[in-house]
């Protein structure tokens, strides 16, 4: 099986900074050396996208007047970093994995699930009742997309509707200025291709009960700007490895 793990970094930056504009480097420097690790460990693919896509308009959902080659590591929020993933799925491979650049893997990791469709895990940072009440969701659980997994099928489709997104500027679902809102409305569309994953695959730091050394935990996820802090304590114990 031909597996791919995708990670993107344009804009000259691996994230939002937040309240902290040294997290990005933190992540370049210690957590990202990881992804590639489980890579070689099991023998995947790895693809660092450092270039937005040349045929697809995705930076008008940045929603500001910087210019296209804004260096967004000086400051703010480069939202159409994350539509480039989707633009991405579309590729030549059984499996492909979209990680965002805040993940630690453990070196005890598990080897990917089976993939049978689009796989992701319950975003536990709110409840998001207002958009379940609207959208009608698989399993009525929206999904963060911190941590992605789809086979052929899943990803051809994705990849068809966020290509339409870009190309009529599809404005946000229900307002939610995010990536992740257009992809819980397509998992809307496609109940029957929707999974929901164990928090063991993005388990989310901050929004979850903290582990002393995450036993168990494959994927460990430090969103949101809170976390950052609990990324730094982790390196200072020397958790991370």
């Amino acid at each position: 099986m031909k597996t791919l793990i995708i990670q993107v970094k344009v804009g000259n930056t691996s994230g939002y900074g937040y309240s902290d504009p040294t997290a990005p480097n933190l992540f370049d420097k210690h957590l990202v050396p990881t992804v590639k690790r489980y890579c070689e460990k099991y023998g995947y693919e790895y693809l660092n996208i450092t270039e937005y896509p040349s045929n697809h308009n995705c930076r008008w959902f940045n929603f500001n007047t910087k210019p296209d080659d804004y260096d967004y590591s000086k400051g703010g929020k480069n939202k159409s970093a994350t539509l480039v993933r989707y633009l991405n799925m579309n590729k030549d491979y059984d499996r492909i994995v979209s990680l965002d650049n805040d993940i630690w893997i453990p070196k005890h990791a598990e080897a990917l699930p089976t993939v049978v469709g689009h796989h992701a895990v319950r975003d536990s940072g709110k409840s998001w009742d207002t958009f379940r009440k609207r959208i009608n969701l698989p399993f009525d659980t929206f999904v963060n997309g911190g941590v992605q997994m789809v086979n052929r099928e899943a990803g051809t489709s994705l990849y068809s509707f966020i290509e339409q997104v870009c190309k009529l500027k599809t404005p946000p679902i229900i307002g939610y200025h995010s990536d992740q809102g257009y992809m819980n409305y397509w998992r809307s569309q496609h109940k029957n291709l929707s999974h929901v994953l164990p928090n063991k695959w993005n388990y989310m730091v901050g929004c979850v009960p903290k582990l002393k050394d995450y036993g168990g935990v494959n994927f460990v996820h430090y969103a949101g700007d809170a976390t950052r802090q609990h990324l730094k304590d982790d390196l200072k114990r020397g958790v991370i490895s």
